[in-house]
């Protein structure tokens, strides 16, 4: 039995084709999630079933560490009873320790260098990285590159290759066709790499967009302490909306004219669906969202003058998505299975093959 943890909403749709394809291996798991922005809602919203375990620790470090032991050890209750010969997430602390408490083989998946990675390098048995990433810029950012394992292509094609746009989503959200659409992710201002001038970035972007009345600034927080950023006078703005339920956010990509986001796992998403995306993350920055402004696929928006110089129209939007890295949720579970076999049979640790598609 392989174990899964989603600690945090990009984790649903990440996974989900990945639990899918072991769904129809007939193969065993077990899902539990963080009750941290939208994960509750998304596995709901799609069906998929699982077992809720913990909270996020908020801002404070102190608080941290206290949640990451708090979790860890409700993790590990939930899973004692069960026949687990595998953990795998993408970047769970708490189920890292959990899993390492229990002496179970553990996948640490991971897309971005900077990340705190002493945990996965002391106690992970494999790190899952994309290939894009050139070893020298792993080995530059700290990773322990025996432990070091790869994949093809980057971690939103797993999901978008399933990706299918419906006509009928912006009409859905009672917007026009006339309106243009701008997407705004803001900071995550709980994250161990928020810096404050992204914040800056977020509601200047906002002013600007919202100071016309043919566009709709439709607001995808993460959590309340993000709109809290956001002035009263702003918020009451007919043209800005918050999004207050879970919805298909590849669908709402697709649908929008414009992408703004603090965060770099929405900001990959809609650079690869081809829609104009603009980054006002400001922390260090991640190969792969360098590798995609290389492509002319993503803009880096650093100063105020920038955001005012953003390009504000409407997009032809078609209803065919091409995807370019067919395969990939199939090839990543066969490694996943291959990891699985290694230590169910308990024979000697080697490393496996690398996903290929």
């Amino acid at each position: 039995m392989l174990w899964f943890d989603l600690d945090n909403s990009p984790h649903v749709p990440l996974f989900k084709p990945i639990l899918e394809e072991l769904s129809r291996r007939h193969v065993d798991f077990l899902l539990t999630a963080r009750a941290h922005a939208q994960t509750k809602d998304l596995l709901e919203m799609w069906h998929i079933r699982h077992s809720l375990v913990g909270i996020h620790g908020g801002k404070s470090t102190f608080r941290k560490i206290g949640n990451l032991v708090h979790r860890s050890l409700a993790l590990a209750l939930v899973a004692r009873d069960f026949p687990i010969s595998l953990s795998v997430s993408h970047g769970s602390r708490s189920h890292l320790m959990a899993s390492t408490i229990m002496r179970i083989p553990y996948v640490w998946m991971n897309d971005y260098e900077f990340t705190e990675k002493g945990l996965a390098n002391a106690f992970a048995d494999y790190i899952l990285l994309p290939d894009l990433i050139p070893d020298s810029r792993a080995i530059a950012a700290g990773f322990n590159m025996r432990k070091v394992i790869r994949y093809s292509g980057l971690k939103e094609e797993i999901y978008l290759n399933t990706f299918v746009p419906d006509p009928s989503f912006r009409s859905s959200l009672d917007i026009g066709s006339s309106n243009t659409l701008v997407t705004i992710r803001p900071p995550s201002v709980t994250a161990n790499y928020h810096n404050t001038t992204s914040e800056d970035l977020f509601l200047r972007c906002l002013s600007r967009f919202s100071a016309d009345p043919t566009v709709i600034c439709l607001i995808v927080n993460r959590t309340s302490a993000e709109l809290a950023l956001i002035p009263p006078a702003m918020r009451a703005k007919r043209n800005i909306r918050i999004l207050d339920h879970a919805i298909d956010g590849l669908q709402l990509l697709w649908h929008s004219d414009l992408v703004v986001s603090g965060g770099g796992t929405m900001n990959r998403e809609a650079a690869l669906l081809g829609v104009p995306t603009f980054s006002i993350f400001t922390g260090r920055r991640p190969y792969l969202d360098e590798y995609l402004q290389e492509q002319g696929r993503m803009t880096f928006i650093q100063s105020s003058d920038q955001v005012d110089r953003i390009p504000l129209e409407k997009r032809s939007i078609g209803m065919e998505y091409r995807p370019g890295n067919p395969g990939l949720a199939s090839s990543i579970t066969d490694l996943l299975l291959d990891i699985h076999q290694r230590h169910s049979r308990k024979g000697p640790k080697a490393m496996p093959r690398t996903a290929d598609t």
